[in-house]
């Protein structure tokens, strides 16, 4: 889990004493201490989007929190990954194993574009979507 709502949603966590020191220039929806003095409504609160959050919040809770999350997310991780080390160079990581997300797993496919257009075809055709990637890596 790494989105805690709806696309946009953002916490930001400031320590009291850097709140108040901005400059004439800065938009007041970025001055944390009118916002911290208006109760985190200075402007009309995103009502869906904070409905939402809170399912997550209360989900994440209710699944045991962020280190039950974490746990889940490593052995998600490790599944994708030994399955990706483990296939004999047919599918590749380009990340160094030190800097691996947990989150975003990135793959190719060692027999190059023709399999990749192939992959991705049978992929769909299983119902799973968005899968060519990120073109830094090959997508």
């Amino acid at each position: 889990q790494k989105n805690i709502g709806p696309a946009g949603m953002g916490i930001a966590i400031v320590r009291e004493d850097l709140m108040g020191n901005v400059r004439p220039d800065t938009p007041s929806m970025f001055d944390y201490k009118l916002m911290a003095e208006n109760d985190s409504m200075y402007n009309t609160p995103p009502c869906f989007t904070l409905y939402v959050s809170g399912l997550v919040f209360a989900k994440l809770l209710k699944d045991g929190g962020l280190a039950a999350m974490e746990k889940r997310n490593i052995e998600k991780a490790n599944v994708l990954y030994g399955a990706i080390d483990g296939s004999g160079g047919y599918y590749v990581s380009p990340v160094d194993p030190r800097y691996r997300s947990l989150m975003n797993v990135p793959f190719t496919l060692a027999g190059g574009a023709d399999l990749e257009k192939k992959f991705l075809s049978e992929a769909k055709a299983e119902g799973f979507e968005a899968l060519k990637g990120h073109r830094s890596v090959g997508g």
